[in-house]
């Protein structure tokens, strides 16, 4: 036998098994940090808040919602982990509002979608905000006849938290 082939003495191998447990284990500790590192930093980097895009007379309306909704995903594991940027989509004038409701009729008849990213930028859920108040929409994906309609179909169920 060769003096490289030779069976490790009972000492050296709780040493090589430990030597390999720990680079095992530094391994998974070090992929897991780089992966939520880039991760939590991909949305910021990829979406802007979207309120750039839109008329500047929207424009304070929108960072004013987009605070709003920020608010509506209070859970300690939304606030601190799940969602990592939000965007203001649209800024719109709900027709007939100005009469019927009251938080309508305080913001003009102004009514903002703001959508919530998570990890690498996917699409978490979607708020309504009016005023100072809104609602979270759950579903983010709408059917697509629906969106294909000139007239919108009736909303899918949807789960909601926040207040009207």
């Amino acid at each position: 036998m060769s003096p490289s082939t030779t069976p490790p003495t009972p000492a050296r191998a709780p040493r090589s098994r430990r030597r390999l447990l720990l680079t095992l284990g530094a391994i998974s500790v070090g992929w897991k940090v780089l992966v939520l590192t880039l991760g939590a930093a991909v949305p910021k980097w990829v979406i802007d808040d979207g309120v750039g895009a839109l008329p500047s007379e929207l424009r304070p309306y929108a960072r004013d919602a987009k605070a709003s909704a920020a608010r509506l995903w209070n859970g300690p594991i939304e606030r601190h982990g799940v969602v990592r940027t939000l965007r203001v989509v649209s800024v719109r004038r709900v027709p007939g509002a100005g009469a019927s409701d009251a938080a309508a009729r305080r913001c003009g008849g102004l009514e903002a979608r703001v959508r919530a990213y998570t990890y690498f930028a996917v699409p978490y859920s979607e708020a309504r905000v009016v005023c100072d108040s809104g609602v979270v929409e759950y579903r983010v994906f709408r059917p697509r006849a629906a969106a294909e309609a000139k007239e919108p179909a009736a909303p899918p169920p949807v789960y909601l938290r926040g207040s009207d």
